[in-house]
């Protein structure tokens, strides 16, 4: 599931719950992004979490304050924590191994 963040209170507010949080930073004019979403996509379906999306043109004050200069960028928070932050290159393949040493930790 894909979900839009449109301010800066609603991406706080998402990082300090207790689980984890998939914050996918985006541009539209990015065929990377563009192509990348739905593979990440599938990834959260498949370990039943949830893609919240950040247009970085639309919000760029949301991608500066996250320390996000350039796209793609993944950053995955846990109780307010980044537990995970790719930027410019997200490896899939990566991103699955941390994923799954992270979820257990948490379980």
């Amino acid at each position: 599931m894909k979900l839009l963040i449109n301010s800066i209170e609603e991406l706080n507010e998402l990082k300090i719950e207790d689980k984890l949080s998939f914050i996918y930073f985006k541009n539209d004019k990015c065929s990377v992004c563009d192509s990348l979403l739905p593979q990440l996509q599938k990834f959260a379906d498949k370990w039943g979490e949830k893609v919240y999306v950040v247009d970085c043109f639309e919000y760029p004050e949301i991608a500066a304050q996250n320390l996000v200069m350039s796209v793609p960028a993944l950053k995955v928070y846990f109780a307010g924590q980044e537990v995970i932050s790719m930027i410019r290159f997200v490896d899939l393949a990566k991103l699955e191994t941390e994923y799954q040493r992270i979820k257990g930790l948490i379980d």
